[in-house]
């Protein structure tokens, strides 16, 4: 039994010297060529690959790419702008010729002075009438709001005297083109049901309006 177990050790001992013979061998041939020029230079390359693929490498990486995605992201709001203040430039030419063909525009309210309205009922008044001429222009003719719009929507309220003359104006203004809005109340406040209190004439051309209403005195 004992020379079993010397036989067996025996042999362990051989199979270890040779397996640590042999990768002394296999280290000491990587060891030589390692030394060699032209592997070495290999080795460099590889140490080289392995900084620019490694946190370095990457790091540059991320920068270049943070630094298109800012140039990118600059020049399309930049273009952007560039365009907004060409369409500007364009509007405002065009503002400017159609100012300089029609000149100045506005709106006159005609208020009913027989009615002796409060000051707030023909604020009310005068409010439905600029909404409705607003709207029928805007319907018929939104070049000619535009115009109107330029100008500042100047707005003027004056006074006629009585229903007749009221009806008068709305006639003539008519007749030369110019949109009209007449207000009739419903009569739950200050008046009969039914009243005209207010007149809306244009918004138009200034010197059209003043041909109709320029006699009549501010309220």
């Amino acid at each position: 039994m004992t020379r079993f177990y010397v036989t067996v050790l025996c042999g362990f001992y051989r199979k270890n010297i040779s397996n640590r013979t042999h990768r002394d061998v296999i280290t000491k041939g990587r060891r030589e060529v390692a030394s060699t020029p032209s592997v070495q230079r290999q080795s460099d390359r590889c140490n080289n690959m392995d900084l620019i693929y490694g946190p370095l490498g990457l790091g540059v990486a991320a920068g270049l790419g943070c630094g298109l995605l800012l140039g990118w992201h600059l020049r399309g709001r930049l273009g952007t702008t560039s365009n907004f203040l060409k369409a500007s430039m364009r509007n405002g030419a065009g503002e400017e010729s159609v100012m300089g063909e029609g000149g100045e525009f506005k709106m006159i309210l005609v208020v009913r002075n027989d009615l002796k309205m409060g000051k707030g009922k023909v604020a009310a008044q005068c409010s439905h009438a600029a909404v409705s001429a607003y709207k029928q222009v805007q319907r018929r003719n939104p070049e000619l709001l535009k115009q109107w719009e330029y100008c500042g929507q100047p707005k003027v309220v004056v006074k006629a005297p009585d229903e007749d003359t009221l009806i008068n104006l709305l006639s003539h203004a008519k007749e030369v083109g110019l949109p009209v809005s007449l207000i009739q109340d419903a009569g739950r406040t200050q008046i009969a049901p039914g009243s005209r209190t207010v007149l809306g004439v244009g918004p138009g051309p200034a010197k059209l309006i003043d041909i109709v209403t320029g006699d009549l005195k501010l309220y």
